[in-house]
């Protein structure tokens, strides 16, 4: 090749190699930076794309267990509520037998039925007040509360008035009252326990779907990882070829620059 002074062919090419050099160590900055191999689109368009559904699906994943936790904290909640609303109902048969005893005189049936008019009051009053975020759980104003989660998961309440456990209007004040209200008593104690059980398969199904989302979100961040994170090791590696090449490319085009100068030579410089 002849000696040329207006075009340097051999500058130009290693100053092209020297810029594509710097752009993909300016690149291996930010990936070291960020330990990501996909910061933007251009790293890796397909690779991106998959990442970002993935990412959504780990969040989706995320606020569902989020949801079915608090599905089952008021579970937790109403069947706590229930457990002392099942005390107060042990303890009005306690009464109701003591009450069908006929060596007691009315004003001893009258003083335990003041009690147990008490404690029916008091179940009342735990399933007006038995909330969760506001959410009336034992009134009977809910019944089905979606969760928002596939598979369309919701938690199931039941009254538990005196109403609906049928013991409402009950009297212990004589004593063919007081052995009346023995059946009904173990028929409302037999409703509160199975609105309990119920509550406690609903807390276990719930848990389970939360262990299941929370299996499904490690193998999907595993797979986003093996997509998006970066290879720190390899990386480095690249990276230290890259400065390599960058110092060797500034050296050489210092030396091409001088090509020139022998053209000038030769004119007698």
């Amino acid at each position: 090749m002849g000696l040329q002074i207006n075009t340097n062919l051999p500058a130009l090419n290693v100053q092209r190699l020297l810029a594509q050099n710097a752009a993909k160590m300016t690149r291996g900055f930010e990936g070291l930076a960020s330990g990501l191999r996909i910061n933007r689109a251009r790293d890796d368009a397909a690779g991106l794309a998959i990442a970002e559904r993935l990412q959504a699906q780990i969040r989706q994943l995320d606020t569902e267990v989020n949801n079915l936790q608090y599905g089952v904290n008021a579970a937790q909640t109403a069947e706590g509520a229930m457990g002392t609303q099942a005390d107060a109902l042990q303890r009005v048969r306690e009464l109701a037998v003591q009450a069908a005893n006929g060596t007691l005189s009315d004003a001893d049936r009258a003083a335990l039925n003041q009690e147990a008019q008490q404690l029916l009051q008091q179940i009342d009053q735990t399933a007006q007040n038995t909330e969760f975020n506001g959410l009336k759980l034992l009134d009977g104003s809910q019944t089905n509360v979606p969760l928002g989660t596939e598979g369309n998961m919701q938690l199931n309440l039941n009254a538990s008035t005196t109403n609906a456990l049928g013991v409402n209007g009950l009297d212990i004040s004589t004593q063919a009252g007081a052995a009346n209200a023995l059946n009904t008593l173990d028929t409302a104690l037999q409703r509160v326990n199975q609105n309990r059980a119920s509550l406690g398969a609903q807390i276990n199904r719930f848990e389970r779907g939360i262990a299941t989302r929370q299996n499904t979100m490690v193998n999907q961040q595993d797979s986003q990882s093996r997509i998006r994170d970066l290879d720190v090791a390899r990386a480095f590696v690249q990276q230290t070829r890259n400065q390599i090449l960058t110092q060797a490319g500034v050296g050489v085009l210092a030396q091409a620059n001088m090509v020139g100068e022998n053209a000038l030579r030769l004119l007698g410089r």
